[in-house]
C-alpha cells in the first residue's frame, strides 16, 4: 500500500513535519489493527513542489531556484509582475478590483513558467504509483497569502485523471475566506471534485464546509499532531527546569494585514525575558526552524545583552525541536504547533495570537485563557497567564478528547483505504 501525504513537509517550520508524522502513524497503526502485516509506504509530496533537499539560502529568488523543483531562471520577469500584481490585490479595497487582480494572476499561474506547468511535473513525479492521497491537515485553505490554493487543484485534477481518492483529514482555515473571493472559487474545485471522498475540520468549520459543499457533511475533529508523543515514542519523565520562548519572525503578521513588525516583536519577546529573570525563572528561546525567527531571536540577545547561549540551535529535524520541547517545564510560543506537542507532552503552554486559528484551538481544547490576543500583547499579563498554566498543568481528560477526535478523523477513512487495496 503506498499513501501520499500531501502538505508542507518541505518547510523549514518543523511544526508541519508534526502533523504528516503523525498522521502517518495514526493511518499505519489503524491499518496494522485491521489487516495485521500490511505493508504501507508513504510518499511525502510538498505542495509547494520543493526538492527533497533543502538549501538554506537567504536570498529570496536563489532560495527558489535551489530548492524548487524544475525552477526556472527565465521565469524571473513573469515572476516580478506576478508578485507585484499580489502587493496590488492585497491593497485593494474593492471586491471586484481584487477580484479582477486575482483572476490575472491566475492566468499567469496556468501559462507562467514557474507555475502551473512546474507544480504538474513535480505532481506527476511524487505521486506516480500511489494508492491513496492523503491531505494532510494544516491551514492549508489558503488563498489570500501563501496561496495553497492551486496546488491543491491539481492534486484533484491528477487524482481525477488516474482514478484515485483524496481524503482531506482535519483540514483549516488560514487568512482570509470569503465566498467572493476568485480564490475561494479554486478551493471549491479542488474540494468538490469527484476525486474527493471525505473532509473533516480542524477549526473553522463553516469555511470548510463551504469549500467542500453540499457532497460532503463535515466534522469538527482534531490535528493529527495530538498524537505526537506516541508518533515520535516521546520520553516524558526528563528533567524540565527552563521556560521555552517560541519565536516568530519579524514580518510574520504584516502578511495577514496585521500591523505589528520586528520592532515590536523584539520589544515584546525582550519584556518577556525580562519578567521571567525577574521572577526567578531560567529561561531561552527556541524556533520551529525557520531563519528569519532565528535571524529576530538574535535581535532579541542583542537588545538584552545576552550570548548567543540563550537562543537554542536552529533545528534541522523535527525530532530535534520535539526533544527540545519535551525539555521545557512550560512555553509561551507564536506557533501553534509547538503548543500542540506541548500539550502532548504535559508541558503546559500559552500561545500569542496572530490569528483566529489558534484561539479557536484553545477553546476546542479547553483552554482558551491560553491564547493571548494581541490586543493583550504585555509582557506580565503574558507571564501571569504562563504561571497559571504551569499551575494548572494537562487535563488528562482533555487531551484524551483532543486524541479522539483526532483518531476519528483518520478511522473514519480507514476502510476506504482498505477497500482500495482490495
Amino acid at each position: 500500500m503506498k499513501i501520499a501525504i500531501c502538505g508542507l513537509v518541505k518547510s523549514e517550520n518543523l511544526g508541519e513535519m508534526f502533523i504528516a508524522r503523525s498522521l502517518e502513524y495514526l493511518i499505519s497503526d489503524g491499518l496494522q489493527q485491521a489487516e495485521p502485516g500490511i505493508e504501507i509506504e508513504y510518499v511525502e509530496v510538498d505542495l509547494l513542489g520543493r526538492n527533497d533537499t533543502i538549501f538554506e539560502i537567504d536570498d529570496a529568488r536563489e532560495r527558489r531556484l535551489r530548492n524548487y523543483h524544475q525552477y526556472s531562471e527565465k521565469g524571473r520577469f513573469t515572476e516580478k509582475v506576478f508578485l507585484y500584481l499580489q502587493r496590488k490585490g492585497r491593497e485593494a479595497e474593492s471586491k471586484s478590483l481584487q477580484n479582477l487582480i486575482s483572476r490575472t494572476r491566475h492566468l499567469i499561474w496556468k501559462f507562467g513558467r514557474n507555475y502551473r506547468k512546474r507544480l504538474v511535473s513535480y505532481f506527476d513525479l511524487k505521486l506516480e504509483g500511489v494508492d491513496y492521497i492523503v491531505i494532510d491537515g494544516a491551514g492549508l485553505l489558503e488563498y489570500s497569502y501563501n496561496e495553497y490554493h492551486w496546488s491543491l487543484l491539481l492534486i484533484s485534477e491528477y487524482a481525477e485523471r488516474h482514478n484515485l481518492e483524496v481524503v482531506y483529514n482535519a483540514i483549516g482555515r488560514a487568512g482570509a475566506f470569503d465566498e467572493r473571493d476568485f480564490g475561494s472559487t479554486i478551493l471549491k474545485r479542488a474540494l468538490q471534485s469527484p476525486a474527493v471522498t471525505y473532509v473533516s475540520a480542524r477549526d473553522n468549520l463553516d469555511a470548510v464546509q463551504a469549500c467542500a459543499g453540499p457532497g460532503h457533511k463535515v466534522k469538527l475533529l482534531a490535528d493529527s499532531a495530538f498524537w505526537m508523543k506516541e508518533a515520535y515514542a516521546i520520553d516524558t519523565g526528563v528533567e524540565r527546569n527552563k521556560i521555552g520562548i517560541g519565536l516568530i519572525r519579524g514580518n510574520s503578521l504584516q502578511g495577514y494585514g496585521v500591523s505589528f513588525g520586528a520592532k515590536q516583536w523584539v520589544t515584546l519577546f525582550a519584556g518577556i525575558a525580562t519578567t521571567l529573570r525577574e521572577r526567578g525563572y531560567d529561561f531561552e528561546f527556541f524556533t520551529n526552524g525557520l531563519p528569519g525567527d532565528v535571524k529576530l531571536g538574535k535581535r532579541v540577545l542583542k537588545r538584552l545583552h545576552l550570548p548567543d547561549s540563550y537562543l537554542v540551535d536552529r533545528p534541522v529535524d523535527d525530532a530535534v525541536l520535539c526533544e527540545t520541547i519535551n525539555g521545557y517545564e512550560a512555553i509561551i510560543t507564536c506557533r501553534m504547533h509547538s503548543s500542540i506537542a506541548a500539550f502532548t507532552m504535559g508541558v503546559p503552554s500559552v500561545i500569542l495570537s496572530w490569528n483566529d486559528k489558534v484561539e479557536k484551538l484553545m477553546t476546542i481544547i479547553g483552554y482558551p485563557e491560553r491564547a493571548i490576543q494581541q490586543k493583550d500583547f504585555q509582557p506580565d499579563l503574558i507571564v501571569d497567564r504562563m504561571e497559571k498554566a504551569k499551575s494548572e498543568g494537562i487535563d488528562p481528560e482533555l487531551l484524551s478528547a483532543m486524541k479522539d477526535k483526532a483518531q476519528e478523523s483518520v478511522t473514519d477513512y480507514l476502510d476506504r483505504i482498505l477497500n482500495v487495496r482490495n
